[in-house]
């Protein structure tokens, strides 16, 4: 479902929910875990499916009724065990519109080259409305996918070129020294101008523009507020040597 087009009247929805760790994923993760390895999701896939009668999400190992693909679009790893997998679906290119019950993601099987299904949110009580392509207001939804990752030595992900980037990363890629060339982005401009001064600020001291540089006054004929951690003090000269 790639965004190859842009969404006019976008009607937008966004949410937050831990997915299931499935069992096929349980197992990837104790993989995982012994060989002190990391974790990479590779894809996110929609599904449009009712569980079956007596299964249980965590037996799935592919969506009940496969309803297209998801773009990953951002991974973070908070560091207590969980990662958050950002995944994005819009109506571009969707010919029938469908309720999405299920978003499932895979991981790099950690000992092969293939994908592992390895978590599953499921949406069968609460779904979500996908519109098709070409209806008067377009569709986009949000889900980031709270997962599972144990001690994992490294979370990733592959990151779908397509996938759209949201005003609050490009708010902290701005603040990361790139605000002069970010300028036509709806919603960002105000953003910037209430912290241009310190989105300067941190500009000249990454590009070392900062007018007459940082002045620091040091006292070494007395070391007063000077802590040496290491070399040799001449008090006569006024110097530290290492």
């Amino acid at each position: 479902m790639p965004n190859r087009e842009i969404l006019a009247s976008p009607d937008i929805a966004e949410s937050e929910e831990g997915a299931v760790l499935l069992n096929s994923g349980y197992t990837a993760l104790g993989k995982v875990m012994a060989g002190s390895g990391g974790i990479q999701f590779t894809k996110a896939e929609l599904d449009s499916g009712e569980l079956p009668e007596g299964t249980a999400a965590e037996d799935l190992t592919a969506p009940v009724e496969y309803a297209g693909d998801a773009m990953i679009a951002k991974c973070e790893n908070t560091g207590t065990g969980e990662a958050t997998v950002v995944v994005q679906a819009t109506s571009v290119g969707v010919e029938t519109g469908f309720y999405i019950k299920g978003v499932m993601l895979y991981i790099k099987d950690p000992e092969g080259e293939g994908d592992v299904a390895y978590s599953y949110l499921p949406l069968q009580s609460k779904p979500e409305w996908m519109r098709p392509q070409g209806s008067p207001v377009s569709k986009m939804v949000t889900f980031n996918i709270i997962n599972i990752v144990g001690a994992a030595a490294s979370v990733s992900a592959i990151i779908d070129p397509d996938a759209l980037a949201r005003v609050v990363d490009l708010e902290k890629y701005a603040l990361l020294g790139h605000s002069h060339e970010i300028s036509d982005v709806s919603g960002l401009a105000n953003t910037l101008s209430d912290h241009a001064a310190s989105i300067d600020l941190l500009n000249d001291l990454v590009s070392g523009d900062m007018p007459g540089g940082i002045n620091k006054t040091a006292d070494f004929a007395t070391l007063a507020g000077i802590t040496m951690r290491d070399g040799v003090w001449s008090q006569t000269g006024r110097s530290i040597t290492a």
